[in-house]
This record gives structure tokens, C-alpha cells and sequence, in this order.
């Protein structure tokens, strides 16, 4: 009666021990998973809808300039973002887009074209293109 009783504890013991481990590691993986994709996932996320608000802009220009010419998102690069006034409550920036620009799909890169934008509460202008 008493082995039964050992055996069961310790059945009970391992059983418990395992879940716990279990239960460790697994929480232990979720908090390194979120720490390691927040912050690249949250750039890439701010980085993507900052290129998405700027593109109806950098379209009209890119066809003025170049008509035939297209260009991809995914392949923009912003170059820099400046406030240009500080203090509470400021919200003027200037930021400076480059975008490879392409004839045809699956044609290379025929040139990059940079532009420099005006962001403000009042909408979106562009100030500088560089070819």
C-alpha cells in the first residue's frame, strides 16, 4: 500500500515538475520573441506608413519629371527626417526620400530621384528634387 502511495506521489511530483518547466520556458520564449521583434517590427511599421503618407506627393513628381518611369515602396529609402521647430506641440518636419526609379517591370534601376518634403498639420509639399 505505502509503494502504491510512493509511486503515485512521485508520479504526481514529475508530472507537476514537468508542467511547471513546460510552463517556464514557454513564457520565457514569448518575452524573448517580443523583445526581439518589437522594436525592428514597430521601426519597419512606422517606416512603411511614413513611405505610404508620402507617396501620393512623390508619384506626382516622379511622373512630371520622368512620365514613362515607375518606382516600388518597398525599395525607397528615407535618407533623413528633421523637426524643424521644437518645443510642445511642433509638428514641422522636413523629410528626405530616395526612390529608384525603373521602366518596365523587371527592368533595372535607371536612376534614383530625391526628394525632400515639407510635413505639416496643414498637408504635405514637396521643396527639392534632386535627379
Amino acid at each position: 500500500m505505502k509503494n502504491k502511495q510512493f509511486t503515485f506521489i512521485l508520479v504526481l511530483f514529475v508530472l507537476l515538475l514537468t508542467l511547471f518547466v513546460t510552463g517556464v520556458m514557454l513564457s520565457n520564449k514569448d518575452t524573448a520573441e517580443a523583445e526581439n521583434v518589437g522594436a525592428e517590427k514597430k521601426h519597419s511599421d512606422l517606416y512603411d506608413v511614413l513611405l505610404v503618407l508620402l507617396d501620393p506627393e512623390a508619384r506626382k513628381v516622379i511622373n512630371k519629371e520622368y512620365p514613362n518611369r515607375s518606382y516600388a515602396l518597398w525599395n525607397a529609402e528615407i535618407l533623413e527626417v528633421k523637426r524643424l521647430t521644437g518645443g510642445y506641440s511642433q509638428y514641422d518636419f522636413t523629410v528626405k526620400v530616395k526612390y529608384d526609379t525603373y521602366t518596365g517591370p523587371f527592368n533595372p534601376p535607371e536612376g534614383p530621384i530625391t526628394i525632400t518634403f515639407n510635413i505639416t498639420t496643414d498637408g504635405v509639399s514637396v521643396v527639392k528634387i534632386q535627379k
